[in-house]
């Protein structure tokens, strides 16, 4: 008898076609089942793959939650790539870790033992195809990415998506007019991969081994989502080569909007492969016809739910029932029709006739609030703000501390807590990109100089200062330094910012404060003294704490 924990379902009907019959014609017709169970073993699949296809609250996700639930009882790592959130608050039921893409990833730019000009003649393919770039663009990008490599190189660095970014700007400012066209073309469609450089990476065989949900929604584009994907992908697809094979332990990638990378080499390639390696695609996507050739002709099971889009009903009928077999086609196309939410059509490799399925439905244990606790933590927020927010979604206490000791112990969020002023209090931010005392303070720095009517904007980068403001005409450099670093590296950026700005201002830490003193040319300013001011008329003009008594270089603070 099959284990219960492998029951997705119920069968209520089966096609099927009177094996005796007295005079005219048999026919294909439904017939009822009852008392019979429908499993999801993933030891027993002729090939690991899957489909689910349907239409928009047919039930496609809940099924994909009953699938992730078997894989987890079994021990069996899957990586679940969501594009719209759906799957995260069932995280701690399903024994998955959370991942948020626009922080935590794959670098596309990464070799993965190939050499610069493979790289990047393959990273230009695949932004050709995802951004249906022209052959000329296609060009001035394998230009742009292979310098982006030459220039990483001499820092002995792998680019990233900023320096792609950065090139294209740098080639804009000195080419001729016929290219400049392009360039800036090229910098229109990309500027919406400027959120996707992720900050941190993960460990790849540490997802392998586990079980994991990426969070894309933070990638606000469809194309981001599908780079993001495509490079997982890719690194996946490296790791299964290098490896003899999983043997009956398998790895599974879940990818909802599957339709993204209907035209992917790398998605069709661990299809055709992934079977002697134990690596399993489950697609879910709205179309059928969208799913890649070697998806829909390798999947080991169809769960198709109602669909009345005509094309694509007739498609899915034609899959399904293998060909206008007598009246075959028209009872399958009837059935997909007539399906109620929650149902589906299921046919596979290992099933003589396609059967009508109810599914059972996903009971959420537990709320996570893990993925909304990184999310309103992406800026700074305070522990009150964060707690009230929280709240307010419907979210229990004892679901949020359980939440944020976890965030917390695994690093996923950082805390630093500031002791007087405006802002005392205990402040979180997800994976800040230097620390989280230098992170949290320029995310209250600029929000304190909106408050006093200032506009300006966090770059936090290497290629500018921490946070570049606009007010009376006048340019002006924002620096906050924890006087960590080394003084006379401090000195030697504040002098570059003295340079290109009208105004900088500096905040310093107030152990490190008198350091600083030395520095003509600046506004000094303690993180107390600073939040206290109430207008931009309190910032003074001229530099009341430049001090001939300066600090010797290289001593560190």
């Amino acid at each position: 008898m099959p284990d219960k924990k492998f029951k997705i379902g119920k069968i209520v009907r089966s096609l099927s076609i009177p094996k005796v019959f007295l005079g005219g014609y048999a026919t294909w017709h439904w017939r009822a089942r009852f008392f019979a169970g429908f499993d999801f073993n993933p030891y027993v699949l002729h090939n690991p793959h899957v489909c689910i296809v349907g239409e928009s609250g047919s039930g496609k996700s809940n099924l994909c939650k009953l699938l992730l639930a078997v894989l987890s009882s079994e021990g069996i790592p899957f990586a679940m790539l969501d594009p719209h959130d759906e799957y995260v608050e069932s995280a701690h039921d399903l024994g998955a870790e959370l991942y948020n893409a626009s922080i935590a990833g794959v670098n596309p730019f990464d070799l993965d033992g190939l050499s610069h000009k493979e790289r990047t003649a393959e990273l230009t393919a695949m932004l050709k195809r995802i951004f249906r770039l022209g052959e000329v663009q296609s060009y001035v990008l394998y230009k742009c990415i292979s310098y982006s490599y030459e220039f990483a190189e001499r820092s002995n660095r792998v680019p990233g998506m900023p320096d792609l970014l950065y090139t294209i700007k740098v080639f804009k400012a000195h080419a001729a007019n016929s290219e400049k066209r392009i360039l800036e073309s090229l910098e229109k469609r990309f500027t919406t991969l400027d959120g996707a450089h992720f900050s941190k990476g993960v460990d790849l065989s540490e997802v392998m081994s586990g079980r994991s949900i990426f969070a894309l929604s933070s990638l606000h584009t469809s194309e981001a989502q599908a780079l993001y994907i495509e490079s997982f992908l890719k690194k996946v697809y490296t790791s299964m080569l290098s490896k003899s094979g999983y043997g009956r332990r398998r790895f599974y990638i879940l990818i909802d909007e599957a339709e993204k990378l209907s035209e992917s080499s790398i998605l069709s390639r661990i299809v055709a492969e992934g079977r002697k390696y134990g690596i399993g695609i489950v697609c879910i996507s709205q179309r059928a016809k969208a799913l890649s050739r070697e998806l829909r002709s390798n999947a080991a099971l169809t769960f198709a739910f109602s669909q009345r889009e005509p094309e694509e009903l007739n498609y899915l009928a034609n899959l399904i029932s293998g060909g206008n077999e007598m009246n075959r086609f028209t009872e399958v196309k009837k059935g997909l029709r007539n399906l109620r939410r929650g149902h589906c059509m299921v046919t596979g490799s290992g099933m003589r006739e396609p059967q009508l399925v109810k599914v059972n439905l996903f009971s959420e244990q537990y709320r996570d609030p893990t993925h909304q606790i990184l999310t309103l933590a992406m800026q700074a927020i305070s522990k009150r703000e964060l707690y009230s927010r929280l709240l307010a979604r419907g979210y229990e206490l004892s679901q949020m501390n359980l939440a944020l000791s976890s965030a917390l112990l695994k690093s996923k969020i950082e805390s630093h807590k500031i002791d007087s002023g405006p802002y005392a209090g205990i402040w979180y931010m997800t994976r800040p990109r230097n620390s989280a005392e230098h992170d949290i303070h320029l995310q209250l720095i600029s929000r304190h100089l909106k408050k006093i009517g200032i506009g300006n904007r966090v770059y936090n980068s290497s290629y500018g200062p921490d946070i570049i403001a606009f007010a009376n005409r006048c340019k002006i450099a924002v620096e906050y330094e924890t006087g960590k670093n080394a003084f006379d590296q401090a000195k030697s950026m504040i002098e570059r910012r003295k340079q290109k700005f009208q105004k900088v201002i500096v905040v310093v830490k107030e152990t490190s404060l008198e350091r600083y003193r030395c520095i003509g040319g600046i506004e000094l300013f303690s993180p107390s003294e600073f939040f206290a001011i109430s207008s931009v008329l309190d910032l003074p003009k001229e530099d009341a704490h430049a001090s001939n008594n300066c600090v010797p270089s290289g001593i560190e603070s």
